[in-house]
Order: structure tokens, then C-alpha cells, then sequence
């Protein structure tokens, strides 16, 4: 019989992380092997470097990427912007958006698999802490279920400063992309001066950090609005991440 028989159809009234009475379920991935993840691993890595990397390469003595919402300064490849071109920008958006639907009709949820950087930050970065920290999925739910003690409250520390700090650096090279990293390096050499910056820096950090400590999936199934457009774009043939 079809998994999508209408009869088989009950998984499509709720969430696969959610109780029948609307509790959320915790999820505990295990590790995952094989050819295709050592491949999806090293394309992931492969755009954690362009990331972190574009904020300090400069073209004509403009960055290559600058996304200045308040002063109304974009600049793409090199290539600034000005708000009576924004006609443009839009257009590419729009493009950019319609390429991202056709590529999921064709090929599935590969972009959420592969590319989307919730899942790299996520899969690539702070998962990989966790198991190192708390170990795997077994171990998990174990050190979850535990009492509180010495052990436990040790790796609940360590596991702490550890995402804080990587949402802070994350947070850091994401203001990157607005002010320009050597903005970002003056203001953060005069913290006092630029409260601003110090302000913006704080509260991009706690966002990335309650996301991935806490809100975790949730992110692509509540916010994410390509999430949400995944149920018309796909159909029974489509290809899916599993």
C-alpha cells in the first residue's frame, strides 16, 4: 500500500516532534555515516569558508558583499547599489527566490539538506559539540534523564560557553555583512564609543544561540517561510532528504 494512502495519512495532522497533547518532543539524530555525508560534509565546509571568508575580501575598496539596511548601501560582487537601483535588487531576489522553488520541484529538499545555513550551523558546527560534549544519541537522553550532579552540571557549563561563544563569532561575522568588517573592527576596538554596534552584536548572539540550543528544528518547521512552502511544492514523486 502507498504511504500516502488517505488511510496512512494521520502523520500529516501533527508534528513528528510534538505530543498528541502539544508537548514538544526533544530529538536526539544520531550519527550518521556513509559516502553522501562525507560529501554533503565537505560542500558544507566548502561554504563555511566563502562565509567567513567574503567579509574581508575587497573589490575597488568596497567589500564583495555589503547588505547596509539603515544607511541604504548594498553592494554585490564589488557591484554598490544605490536605493534608485533597488529596482534591481528586487528583481534579483525575485529570480533568486523563483531558482530556489524550481530547484526544489526538480530536486526535493536537497537545499535544505545541503545548503541552508540553519542546517550547516546546526548539523556541521554545533551538533558536533554536542556529540563531543554529551556524546551520542543514547548518551544524550541519558545525561537528559540524569539528577543533577558534579558531571552534569560540568558539561552542561562547558557545552554553554562553547555555543555561546560560537553564536558570538557567528554573530560578529553576520554584522559583518551590514557594516563591513572593517567598521565591525573599529567598533569593536572602541566598544565604549560604539554602543551600538556592542548592543546589535549582543542581541544577534543571543538569537543565534537560543536557536541553537533551544529552538533547534523548530526554526525550519515554525519560521522559516521556504519550510512552510514545502508542503505546495513538493509532490509523490519528489525526491526527499532521507
Amino acid at each position: 500500500m502507498s504511504p500516502f494512502n488517505i488511510d496512512n495519512d494521520d502523520y500529516r495532522n501533527h508534528l513528528y516532534n510534538q505530543t498528541k497533547d502539544g508537548k514538544r518532543l526533544w530529538i536526539y539524530p544520531g550519527r550518521i555515516i556513509g559516502q553522501f555525508y562525507r560529501l554533503r560534509t565537505y560542500f558544507s565546509y566548502l561554504l563555511l569558508t566563502l562565509l567567513f571568508g567574503l567579509p574581508w575580501l575587497e573589490y575597488k575598496g568596497n567589500p564583495i558583499f555589503l547588505f547596509n539596511v539603515l544607511e541604504r548601501k548594498f553592494i554585490f560582487w564589488g557591484v554598490p547599489f544605490f536605493p534608485q537601483d533597488f529596482h534591481l535588487v528586487a528583481l534579483g531576489l525575485v529570480a533568486f527566490l523563483l531558482f530556489v522553488s524550481l530547484f526544489t520541484v526538480l530536486f526535493g529538499r536537497i537545499w535544505c539538506g545541503w545548503a541552508c545555513p540553519q542546517t550547516i550551523f546546526m548539523e556541521m558546527l554545533f551538533r558536533k559539540i554536542e556529540y563531543w560534549i554529551d556524546g551520542d544519541a543514547a548518551q544524550q537522553k541519558q545525561l537528559k534523564a540524569m539528577s543533577w550532579n558534579g558531571k552534569k552540571i560540568l558539561k552542561r557549563g562547558i557545552k554553554f560557553i562553547l555555543f555561546f561563544s560560537l553564536s558570538f563569532i557567528i554573530a560578529n561575522f553576520f554584522l559583518a555583512y551590514l557594516i563591513s568588517m572593517d567598521e565591525l573592527i573599529a567598533d569593536i576596538a572602541s566598544p565604549a564609543i560604539h554602543m551600538g554596534t556592542l548592543i546589535s552584536l549582543l542581541v544577534f548572539t543571543t538569537i543565534f544561540f537560543l536557536v541553537y540550543w533551544w529552538f533547534r528544528e523548530q526554526a525550519c518547521i515554525v519560521v522559516c517561510p521556504y519550510g512552510r512552502l514545502q508542503g505546495v511544492l513538493l509532490d509523490r514523486n519528489s525526491i526527499v532528504v532521507a
